[in-house]
């Protein structure tokens, strides 16, 4: 195909990033931040989204990754990985992850969280050898995703959620987290495969705070809506209702584990026919106790999963389901 330079990209590189999308994916990719220059631009000078590129002697970009950073997590996400057809072949992938995992380790992140596809077996296998499943997002992807993403079904697709550490963390200071009682076991094990130390503190039984402190936002393109507690407060159940009405086929709640009330957090969502979607470690202050709610009438619920772990979780979720 020729020559690519691996380069991380800059702000005047928004409009080539946002080509490269339109090529593979037309106007159907989930994330609009990839169809909007100016604020792509914007998020890679604030150094919210940090992208490498693989960039012909013209100046295409023809492969990219994203690194995105939220503020207050020790953790960030990958993701958001787009070859172009006429570049597919080259390994372009894997050279662009390579750099941006650097990238990654020089800004002094741990680890990182990705999102596996659970169209792509050959992804799957390959985050499992590097890093460890900790979740499974049910219906995450729509179905008219372009770019052979959703598999060619018309149900939306799982993404699996793995932690990827740059090296055993036995030595670090341990990090303090309120470990609600439901998936206690699993998440507890889930840690220390993944070499986290953590000091579990017992949530409240009952919310002290009048008020819950939570924000929601929507991603409309993606048809997800997702919920994140801060504090769960006496009206959890009353917000649940409110968040729960809202028209998307995909609902996500995010527990912050630093929160004192996540018990009554999580067992009200329960009660609003929430289910585990994952344990998100350094997401957030502490860790995060991510639940799902999905459409089961348009999501594909019998998902291709490749390893064990995510076989073990699709089981556990079904069951929860009751399917």
């Amino acid at each position: 195909m020729g020559s690519f330079t691996i380069r991380r990209l800059k702000p005047e590189d928004a409009q080539e990033i946002v080509a490269c999308f339109r090529r593979v994916y037309g106007e159907s990719y989930a994330n609009e931040l990839f169809y909007h220059p100016p604020r792509l631009a914007k998020s890679l000078s604030d150094a919210t989204t940090c992208s490498v590129g693989a960039v012909d002697e013209n100046g295409r970009v023809l492969g990219h990754m994203a690194m995105t950073v939220a503020e207050g997590n020790a953790t960030p996400e990958l993701g958001n990985t787009v070859v172009d057809p006429l570049a597919r072949g080259e390994g372009l992938a894997w050279r662009v992850g390579a750099e941006l995992t650097q990238w990654c380790r020089e800004r002094g992140f741990r680890g990182f969280i990705h999102y596996p596809t659970t169209s792509h077996h050959i992804m799957q296998r390959q985050a499992a050898k590097l890093g460890f499943e900790t979740g499974l997002m049910l219906g995450y992807i729509p179905a008219d995703t372009d770019g052979k993403v959703s598999g060619g079904s018309n149900l939306r697709q799982a993404a699996t959620i793995v932690y990827e550490p740059f090296s055993a963390q036995s030595g670090d200071e341990a990090v303090g987290a309120h470990l609600a009682s439901y998936f206690a076991d699993e998440i507890r094990a889930m840690a220390e495969t993944c070499g986290h130390r953590r000091s579990w503190k017992v949530p409240e039984t009952q919310a002290s705070a009048f008020r819950s402190v939570l924000e929601v936002h929507s991603f409309p393109k993606r048809g997800l809506a997702r919920m994140t507690i801060s504090t769960a407060g006496k009206d959890m159940d009353q917000r649940l209702a409110e968040f729960s009405a809202i028209s998307m086929p995909c609902l996500q709640i995010d527990c912050d584990m630093a929160d004192a009330g996540v018990e009554s957090a999580v067992k009200a969502a329960l009660q609003h026919g929430y289910v585990f979607c994952g344990w998100l470690p350094g997401f957030g202050p502490a860790d995060v106790l991510r639940l799902q709610k999905i459409d089961e009438t348009n999501t594909d619920l019998e998902p291709v999963l490749v390893n064990p772990v995510a076989q073990g979780l699709l089981g556990q979720i079904r069951l929860e389901l009751g399917i």
